[in-house]
């Protein structure tokens, strides 16, 4: 997939956006300039099967008001073409499922109005619209949370790749001698630098498995809990490096839960940035904090959704 086409909706009033996560669904309206939100949220109850779910998710849908189009955020690889989802470890009832085309018949909506992305790619557009990548023209968001996941705005526009893999950042390799990644391959940033890494590298630390805790203990200015943080930060930024060099990006903006630690990661991150870049001067790398919160993923559906 190009660039996600950016011409203007033929729509107006309200835009609908679904965020499916492995168990809860998250769902917001807005109107074109982002005011007037509503929320509505449900189980996804995903072991009851692929029909049970779409209809959960068209029931938020309708409750919402849901017009001519939606715009649906899923975890996994995206068939974009197919409108499906081929590999999702947390939605694996539905993969290979004809998502767009039940959710279509469910609403009574013409199926080209319904538009499906992976969730790190529609959080990524949200945060471009309404968030803290507001007028950046090249942006990656980097989300830390149970994985590693990237969404890429280029040259002002959603970008996904030619098979939707663009920005799976937590999938490049930082240290081939590293940890074995959930994909099968070894030393991925995932491996290395998600919240479910940091646990486990405090663990071996000895500072105990609670994330919450040892970033606590670090703003009190505890040694050790510092000095891991700032591990798993350097490996980050070794692994953002690749990213900066191919793509000269504006910036990074670190979301997802464990990105409420980027105060505590920033050091380490840059570090590993600078070891692995040239041509650029600490003062010139940025890194942002999300803005949108939970809300960044259904955001960005919405805003998915109202393109043709």
């Amino acid at each position: 997939m190009s660039p996600t086409p950016s011409s203007k909706s033929n729509a107006s009033g309200t835009w609908v956006g679904i965020d499916l996560g492995g168990t809860g669904i998250k769902a917001g309206r807005l109107n074109e300039a982002g005011g007037d939100r509503k929320r509505a949220e449900a189980e996804t109850r995903v072991h009851e099967g692929p029909e049970a779910v779409v209809g959960r998710m068209a029931r938020l849908a309708r409750e919402l008001g849901v017009q001519d189009h939606l715009g649906v955020g899923v975890p996994g690889l995206v068939d974009h073409a197919a409108g499906l989802i081929r590999k999702s470890p947390n939605l694996a009832p539905l993969e290979d499922f004809p998502l767009r085309r039940a959710l279509a018949q469910e609403l009574g909506l013409a199926e080209e109005r319904v538009h499906i992305e992976n969730d790190a790619c529609v959080a990524a557009l949200g945060e471009h619209w309404l968030g803290g990548a507001r007028g950046l023209t090249n942006v990656m968001m980097v989300t830390l949370g149970t994985g590693v996941g990237g969404g890429l705005i280029l040259a002002g526009e959603l970008f996904s790749g030619s098979t939707g893999l663009a920005a799976e950042i937590g999938h490049v390799i930082v240290d081939p001698a590293g940890p074995l990644c959930g994909c099968g391959n070894i030393g991925c940033l995932e491996a290395l630098a998600s919240a479910t890494a940091a646990e486990r590298r405090c663990v071996a630390a000895g500072l105990g498995n609670s994330l919450v805790a040892v970033c606590t203990r670090a703003r009190e200015g505890d040694v050790g809990c510092r000095e891991v943080l700032h591990a798993v930060g350097l490996d980050l930024g070794r692994g953002l490096a690749a990213a900066l060099m191919l793509l000269d990006l504006d910036a990074f903006l670190i979301g997802g839960g464990f990105g409420a630690a980027l105060d505590l990661l920033r050091d380490g991150i840059e570090d590993g940035l600078l070891e692995r870049t040239y041509g650029r001067s600490r003062e010139q790398l940025r890194l942002l904090p999300a803005e949108l919160g939970a809300d960044a993923g259904w955001i960005g559906a919405a805003k998915l959704g109202s393109r043709t």
